[in-house]
């Protein structure tokens, strides 16, 4: 994956709400050739009617700097046969960085990066329409002290009453780190102001993308862990602070994968799309659906993360518990697994157990492989009201059985 500079606009699965509203994904699908290329793509936002994507594009001999002199926003149209071939004809591209990273709720008023690397950055620039003429043209928004001497993205919201940053500034904690800026009643914006401790790592945190409802925080890192160089997670905020969130929680192997992956953006709990190299050496599109799922959780319960897990388990201990075919018996290692896990979390009375069927050869072996798996606990002290046993997720139909073990609290 190719990170462009002052290029990353940032917009948008397992997930869960203030309410423990959880997400499920279907397997990402990659977009058409309509709109990757060999190229870089990256940063997609959907207008407020559906009808087009907005996406940028990097290392492209179509773009109007060429290859090597910046990137462009590139647009498709939704028709009848599917997205149609992607076009940068737009006059807000020039041979600078160019993307679009925000769209107005009137769905006219759209917000874009015009930036240099020899140049320092005063804020963001807004347009009436898509291809403004001589008379409407783009006008400023100043953000005082931003820092442009790295990798920089912004992500406006529809109301326009706050603008998040991702950047590297004195503060920071490591590479780049979430900031956000608020409009105050005079108008002006605030210096960036970090998000804190709990979403910024030593790590770089990027792409930044929040809900309609303002409530949740969709970014990517590489310093909270996960199945690859980065993956999206999501943080909820906490008492209307932009400087209180949850721990981040991973987006899951629906979205995520041993690659780079961010980029990610939602509508309507309905729809995502998000950006990944995971086929090359350059990242594409691609698009999930999104539907509303089960869960046991209950408002302010989260899973533990992957830093989370480490911290309380250990490093490299496994989650997945596979029973050899027609089995329904605990093998010798697999009580040694429980036996560790259930000895760390034994005084830890605030972590609780959710087992999980993943695969199964049939419903009753699986009744059977959770029961025993609950029996093994309870016999090593574990209180029975700390093991939860509700399907919160599909089953894979295979020729054994995969149960998993997710902690939460």
């Amino acid at each position: 994956m190719v990170r462009q500079f002052c290029v990353a606009v940032f917009f948008l699965v397992v997930s869960i709400s203030s309410q423990c509203q959880v997400l499920e994904f279907t397997s990402a699908v990659k977009l058409p050739a309509t709109i990757n290329s060999d190229a870089e793509e990256g940063m997609p936002l959907l207008s407020p009617d559906g009808k087009r994507l907005l996406f940028a594009r990097a290392l492209y001999d179509g773009n109007k700097g060429g290859v090597y002199a910046g990137q462009d926003v590139w647009i498709s149209d939704y028709g009848t046969n599917g997205w149609k071939k992607a076009s940068n004809d737009l006059t807000v591209n020039n041979k600078n960085n160019n993307s679009v990273v925000g769209i107005g709720k009137d769905g006219k008023t759209f917000y874009f990066v015009n930036a240099s690397p020899f140049q320092k950055m005063e804020g963001i620039y807004a347009f009436s329409g898509l291809n403004p003429s001589r008379s409407d043209r783009p006008w400023l928004i100043t953000i005082p002290g931003i820092e442009n001497y790295d990798f920089i993205g912004f992500y406006v919201s529809p109301d326009v009453d706050v603008i998040f940053l991702s950047m590297k500034a004195p503060d920071s904690h490591g590479n780049e780190d979430l900031y956000y800026s608020v409009k105050e009643a005079d108008g002006l914006w605030t210096k960036p102001r970090s998000l804190g401790a709990t979403i910024n790592t030593f790590g770089f945190e990027m792409s930044p993308f929040l809900s309609a409802d303002k409530k949740r925080l969709y970014f990517s890192s590489n310093g909270h862990g996960g199945l690859g160089d980065a993956d999206i997670f999501y943080s909820e905020r906490i008492y209307d602070s932009w400087e209180t969130w949850s721990v981040p929680v991973n987006l899951g192997s629906g979205v995520n994968s041993n690659k780079f992956d961010a980029y990610f953006s939602i509508y309507g709990d309905t729809l995502g799309f998000f950006a990944s190299n995971r086929e090359g050496r350059y990242a594409d599109l691609y698009q999930v659906n999104v539907r509303e799922a089960k869960t046991i959780l209950k408002k302010g319960e989260h899973y533990l993360t992957q830093d989370e897990w480490n911290s309380l388990v250990g490093k490299n201990v496994s989650a997945s518990f596979a029973f050899p075919h027609q089995s329904t018996l605990l093998t010798p290692g697999q009580k040694e697994l429980l036996f560790y896990i259930a000895n760390k979390l034994m005084l830890n009375r605030e972590i609780k157990f959710h087992l999980v069927v993943k695969e199964e050869e049939a419903s009753d072996l699986s009744g059977e492989r959770m029961k025993a798996m609950q029996e093994h606990l309870k016999q090593l002290g574990i209180d029975p009201v700390r093991i939860s046993s509700g399907q919160v997720s599909e089953i894979e139909k295979s020729s054994r059985g995969v149960v998993e073990l997710r902690l939460f609290q």
